[in-house]
Formats: structure tokens, C-alpha cells, sequence
């Protein structure tokens, strides 16, 4: 039996032998397919980052042309507002001598009332009477003198030895 003894034994250390043989081959190729698995990681890893890079220098170029185009909007408003400030005062400036305008075709009008001047074509110039300009009364001078009113507008007034209108 001794020798059965020794036979089982040297069968059982053979067979150990060869179970961590095994396990050393299986760990050897475990780390193998790591190492493999960590080296493929960081090239997928190194890949990301180079898009990532690519995409951050896109997104940077994106918000400066934004920033652009935000500055750009700006100055526009500026402008546009410049714009309309000066168009509001040369609105509000015609106004004021559309006004003026009016005033003096009253002033006009009130002193003779015969002929309204509203930028109709008076009948004595059409009949080929005295020439006189837009706004005048028709007559010239040496027929009526002028004085200045209160508002600073020129009123005619009759010169003795005229008709009622004042014409000679």
C-alpha cells in the first residue's frame, strides 16, 4: 500500500501542479486581455478627447460670432435709434413751419378775404391781372404799407386816397 500511497500522491501533486498551472495561464491571459481592453480604452478615450477638442474650438468660434452678431444687433439699435430721434425732429420741424405756413395764409386770408390764398390759383392772375407771389394780396408796395404785429407777422394796412381794400 505504500506504494498505492506514493502513487496517489505523486498523481495528486501533478494534478495540483496542473490546476495552478491553469489558474497562472488563466490570470496571465486575464491581464493580457486587460492591459488589451485598458490600451483600447484610452485610444477610444484619446479619440473622444481629440473631438471633444474639435467640438470646443467650434463652440468658442460659435460664441464669438454670436458675440458678434449681439454687437453688431447692438449698434444697429443704436442707430436706428440715432435715426429715428433725428427723423422725430425733422418731423416735429416741418410741423413747425407747416404751422408757420398756415398761420401766414391766415394772416393772409384775414386781410383779404376776397382772395383766399390756400395755393389755389388766384382769378385776377389767371385773367392776366397784377402778378403777386403764393401768399400776397396782390398788391404791390406803393399800394399798401407794412406793419409788424405782435406775433412778428406783417400786417397790410390801407394808404389813405386807396379804395376799401386797399388799392389805389
Amino acid at each position: 500500500m505504500d506504494d498505492n500511497l506514493w502513487l496517489w500522491i505523486l498523481i495528486g501533486v501533478v494534478v495540483l501542479a496542473v490546476i495552478v498551472a491553469l489558474v497562472m495561464v488563466s490570470r496571465r491571459k486575464g491581464r493580457e486581455r486587460e492591459a488589451q481592453r485598458q490600451r483600447e480604452n484610452r485610444a477610444h478615450a484619446a479619440d473622444l478627447r481629440a473631438h471633444a477638442e474639435e467640438q470646443d474650438i467650434a463652440a468658442k468660434q460659435r460664441e464669438a460670432d454670436a458675440a458678434t452678431a449681439d454687437a453688431e444687433a447692438k449698434r444697429a439699435r443704436v442707430e436706428a435709434d440715432k435715426l429715428e430721434r433725428e427723423a422725430r425732429q425733422r418731423s416735429e420741424a416741418a410741423a413747425t413751419l407747416r404751422d408757420q405756413v398756415d398761420q401766414e395764409y391766415a394772416d393772409a386770408d384775414d386781410l383779404d378775404p376776397v382772395e383766399k390764398s390756400g395755393g389755389a390759383v388766384r382769378s385776377d392772375l389767371a385773367s392776366g391781372g397784377a402778378s403777386a407771389d403764393r401768399g400776397g394780396s396782390g398788391r404791390s408796395d406803393q399800394d399798401a404799407t407794412t406793419a409788424d404785429d405782435a406775433d412778428g407777422h406783417g400786417r397790410h394796412e390801407a394808404r389813405p386816397g386807396g379804395d376799401a381794400d386797399g388799392r389805389a
